[in-house]
């Protein structure tokens, strides 16, 4: 499998690099004790030792150079705070991938107008897709290496990088359970793309079900008894589906010609963010988690990608070129642009709020 499988998964409308990023750009706090990291097992070993703990000084909030790995850091002293009324509820962050500076990399940003970016990733490869630990302290997110990603895992000032799966297949699209036990995520190690989970120090890797579909960019709903997913079989248009946490009793939410895609829960579970080209350009809607009342949120905002919602569940968080380049924006529920997050030369996407 080549890098052309990433462009055309999330490639919804049209061709070229931009349109390409579309669609990369879609409970309890328990907190993730990760003080040893351990290799994961045989079926995906890791390749980096367990760093000693120590606190590691801030980072610059710019470099040129990809610095040298720091250890872990024992709280979040070292995590930029929002000096701004942030948008969203609180802590008031969003981390986000930006090519700004010629590849992509993760950043994170305050919800507030007028903020600096402090970059969190200095890599010659693509790192992107970043997802927050419910305590919000720790972000997975997946990084490319000769075209391949896998999945990493570090703290939430970028310290302490470390790999957790090493495969030959695409690992990709992290996303953490409510209680911070299972980091949840897509491969194509079997053959065709399925349902993982691992811990977070990249043990108990386990398929969550056998299917003879594509399952990929899933979402655990706020009390885990369900999880979210899209799926397709052969060349059919991704929809979106519903399963419960084992893997049994899977329904099918969307039933279009068009594809339905990036699936993502409330806070409270009650209802499903998502991605649909069914009115043409891709746009973002949201149904119930039975997948009633499907309602589309945005218009004429370009091509939308990427939901998220905000940490109290009043708007949602979305990517769009609609100033032509990727830029990140918020709405609540009547449809109001409340504030535009991003807006740097380069393309922002990949949002997402920190709990």
């Amino acid at each position: 499998m080549t890098r052309s499988r990433w462009a055309i998964g999330l490639l919804f409308v049209g061709g070229g690099a931009l349109c390409a990023l579309l669609f990369a750009a879609s409970g309890s706090a328990v907190a993730v004790d990760l003080a040893t990291l351990t290799s994961e097992p045989s079926l995906t070993p890791a390749q980096q030792s367990t760093p000693t703990l120590r606190l590691a000084p801030s980072l610059p909030t710019e470099r040129t150079s990809s610095p040298t790995p720091l250890p872990i850091p024992t709280n979040q002293s070292d995590s930029p705070t929002p000096n701004q009324t942030p948008f969203g509820g609180e802590p008031g962050q969003i981390a986000l991938v930006s090519d700004r500076q010629g590849n992509d990399q993760i950043y994170l940003i305050p919800a507030a107008v007028g903020s600096e970016a402090t970059r969190l990733t200095f890599t010659d490869t693509d790192d992107t897709r970043p997802s927050w630990s419910p305590d919000g302290q720790w972000i997975a997110f997946m990084s490319f290496v000769d075209d391949q990603p896998d999945i990493y895992l570090m703290r939430a000032n970028g310290a302490g990088r470390t790999q957790l799966t090493d495969n030959p297949a695409y690992d990709e699209f992290p996303t953490w359970s409510p209680d911070g036990t299972w980091i949840l995520f897509d491969s194509d190690r079997s053959g065709r793309f399925q349902l993982y989970q691992m811990r977070p120090d990249g043990s108990g890797l386990e398929r969550i079900r056998r299917s003879d579909n594509d399952d990929a960019i899933a979402s655990y709903s706020s009390d885990m008894s369900r999880i979210v997913f899209e799926s397709r079989s052969g060349d059919d248009p991704y929809q979106i589906y519903v399963m419960e946490a084992d893997g049994s009793n899977v329904r099918q939410l969307t039933h279009t010609q068009a594809r339905n895609v990036r699936p993502a829960w409330s806070p409270d579970g009650s209802q499903i963010a998502f991605i649909s080209g069914r009115d043409g350009d891709p746009e973002v809607y949201f149904m119930n988690a039975d997948g009633t009342a499907q309602t589309r949120f945005t218009f004429n905002d370009g091509r939308a990608g990427s939901p998220n919602w905000s940490p109290d569940g009043t708007l949602i968080l979305f990517n769009s070129d609609r100033t032509g380049q990727l830029e990140l924006y918020a709405k609540d529920f009547e449809g109001r642009i409340t504030q535009q997050f991003t807006f740097d030369a380069g393309n922002e996407f990949n949002g997402v709020w920190r709990p």
